[in-house]
């Protein structure tokens, strides 16, 4: 039996939707009751017999803080879609991104062990990637440097990433894909692109690398029916600069695709801000100087890796999200 944490997520909602479509019901892991709602309303704008398929889902509560309720999930459990994590940027965020995205990680990949799963597909981020700062180029094998400052979503989703490679050393079968910033209906990042397209200019001019949630769902169903393990996977179309991205946007709106870019400066000026208020105990901080470095950053993410070992063509992102041929 399969089961795909974080199944009421964006990449989990879509996950369990397509694997439905090939009549596959798999044990779906949650938090909350009114979470499933998400995964409902993929299934009725899919299929005329949404009750009939979302009835045949086996729904199982679970945290990643909590061992036991996890370890209840994975009764019967063969094949696992690692889905679940916490997104955040936010420095105040980073105790819980350790613990859903690295130790939730490691509860994970141990159970897979003890339970004998026969295979792990496991969802990490372009933010686990390295960043070698003699090379405009990042691929699977560029290296983690340690020295060079993150963000603490990155540095919690290495850590789960580490926690997988060890559980592979110790004998699970598994692989990693690293998608770039996905699109696709109701995605995270949708309703900045909405704003853009309701006319807001300013943005930074770092490079986006982009994927259809559409493609990401596809590979990880192939990843999972393959061979192919101990490997990792970047999953990312096409890299646009954010000015690109914001001109397309504009002109999808009917307005003039003149763009203004948010200054540095500015943005550290915020920074030091926070710091001060946080010293007052007013908020803490959301920004760190890894956050706004990263939005200037025009580096290319490779994503061809996986076309080496598939035969798969991305789709193109102008089309999927601007309704443009």
């Amino acid at each position: 039996m399969i089961l795909v944490t974080g199944a009421t997520g964006f990449i989990g909602s879509h996950l369990m939707c397509h694997l439905a479509q090939k009549n596959i019901f798999p044990v779906a892991m949650f938090r909350y009751e009114s979470n499933k709602k998400r995964v409902w309303k993929q299934f009725l704008s899919q299929f005329t017999d949404a009750q009939e398929r979302f009835d045949k889902i086996t729904w199982r509560k679970a945290d990643f803080r909590d061992l036991p309720s996890l370890e209840a999930a994975f009764q019967g459990i063969s094949h696992v879609y690692h889905c679940a994590g916490y997104i955040s940027f936010a420095q105040r965020d980073f105790k819980k991104l350790i613990e859903i995205n690295e130790k939730g990680s490691a509860y994970l990949v141990d159970l897979c062990l003890s339970h004998s799963v026969k295979k792990l597909v496991y969802v990490s981020s372009i933010a686990a990637l390295g960043n070698d700062s003699y090379t405009s180029v990042i691929d699977e094998n560029t290296p983690w440097d340690k020295n060079s400052d993150k963000n603490p979503y990155a540095y919690s989703k290495y850590g789960g990433e580490m926690e997988v490679w060890r559980a592979m050393q110790e004998g699970l079968k598994a692989v990693i894909v690293n998608p770039g910033i996905v699109l696709g209906k109701d995605s995270p990042i949708e309703t900045l692109l909405q704003r853009h397209k309701n006319g807001l200019r300013w943005c930074t001019p770092g490079n986006k690398a982009l994927v259809n949630i559409q493609d990401v769902i596809i590979l990880m169903d192939k990843m999972m029916d393959s061979k192919i393990e101990g490997e990792r996977f970047i999953l990312v179309a096409e890299n646009w600069t954010g000015k690109v991205m914001v001109e397309i946007l504009l002109k999808a709106g009917y307005f003039n695709p003149k763009v203004f870019f948010v200054p540095k400066v500015f943005l550290y000026f915020l920074w030091g801000f926070e710091y001060f208020i946080q010293l007052l105990y007013i908020r803490d901080r959301f920004l760190t100087r890894a956050l706004i470095s990263g939005q200037y950053e025009k580096k290319i993410i490779d994503g061809s890796k996986i076309k080496s070992v598939i035969d798969f063509d991305y789709s193109p992102i102008t089309k999927l999200i601007f309704d443009r041929e």
